[in-house]
C-alpha cells in the first residue's frame, strides 16, 4: 500500500512537472493572452528610415509614439490544425493599442498624426514543421489619421462605394527577434504610395523594449 502511495506521489509530480514545461515552451491559450500582449508593449517608440531613390536623392523619415489604452481587453487568438490529430497548429494573434496625442511620422518636414497600433503576429513553435521560420513573427502597423482604430478594412465596403481599405498612410515592420524588437521588411504607405525602406537608426533598447 506504502508502494503504490508513493508511486502515484511519483506519477502526479512528474505530470505536473510535464505541464509546467509545456507551458513554458509553447504557451496554453488562457497564458498567452498576457504574453502577446507584453509582445505588443515592447513595439519600439522611435525610429528613423531611409528610402533609397537614387535619382532623387535618399529620402529619410522618422516616427514617435506613445501608447495608450489597448482596444481589445486581450489578444485575438486563432489556432488553424496543420493535421487531422491537431498536434500541430498554425496559430495567429491580433491585437490594437490607441497612441497617445503627439504620436507622429515625420516625413519631409511633414508631421503626420500616428493614432493607432496594429499588430498581427504568429507562434510558429506551434507549427513545429519548419526550423528556418522565427519561433515569434510579428508584423506591425503604425497607423496614421485613424482615430477609431477600425481598420484596415472599411465597415461599410462595398456597400458605401468606398475603397475596401481605409489606412493612406502607415509604416509597417516586421520582427523577427522579439527580445530586440529590431524593425525589419519595412514599408511605408503615405498617401495610397507605397515605399520600401530600411533603418538606419535604432538606437539602444531597455528590457522594456523602448529606445532611448
Amino acid at each position: 500500500m506504502f508502494k503504490l502511495h508513493l508511486l502515484g506521489s511519483f506519477l502526479r509530480s512528474n505530470f505536473y512537472l510535464f505541464l509546467l514545461c509545456i507551458s513554458l515552451a509553447t504557451p496554453l491559450k488562457g497564458f498567452a493572452h498576457s504574453f502577446y500582449r507584453e509582445l505588443s508593449l515592447k513595439v519600439r517608440t522611435q525610429g528613423n528610415f531611409q528610402i533609397r531613390m537614387p535619382s532623387n536623392g535618399d529620402l529619410h523619415f522618422s516616427y514617435q509614439l506613445q501608447l495608450g489604452t489597448a482596444v481589445f481587453n486581450e489578444p485575438i487568438i486563432r489556432d488553424y490544425p496543420l493535421d487531422q490529430t491537431q498536434n500541430r497548429i498554425l496559430r495567429v494573434f491580433y491585437d490594437k493599442i490607441f497612441l497617445e496625442d503627439g504620436s507622429s511620422l515625420e516625413l519631409s518636414g511633414e508631421k503626420v498624426p500616428l493614432t493607432c497600433l496594429f499588430i498581427r503576429g504568429q507562434d510558429n513553435r506551434l507549427a513545429k514543421n519548419n526550423p528556418l521560420l522565427p519561433d515569434i513573427l510579428l508584423q506591425v502597423y503604425l497607423v496614421a489619421n485613424d482615430y477609431s482604430c477600425t481598420g484596415p478594412i472599411n465597415p461599410g465596403w462595398p456597400e458605401n462605394g468606398g475603397r475596401k481599405e481605409t489606412w493612406d498612410t502607415y509604416l509597417r515592420f516586421d520582427v523577427r527577434d522579439p527580445t530586440i524588437m529590431l524593425p525589419v521588411e519595412t514599408l511605408l504607405r503615405y498617401r495610397w504610395n507605397e515605399y520600401s525602406a530600411v533603418l538606419i537608426d535604432s538606437g539602444s533598447v531597455n528590457e522594456g523594449g523602448i529606445v532611448r
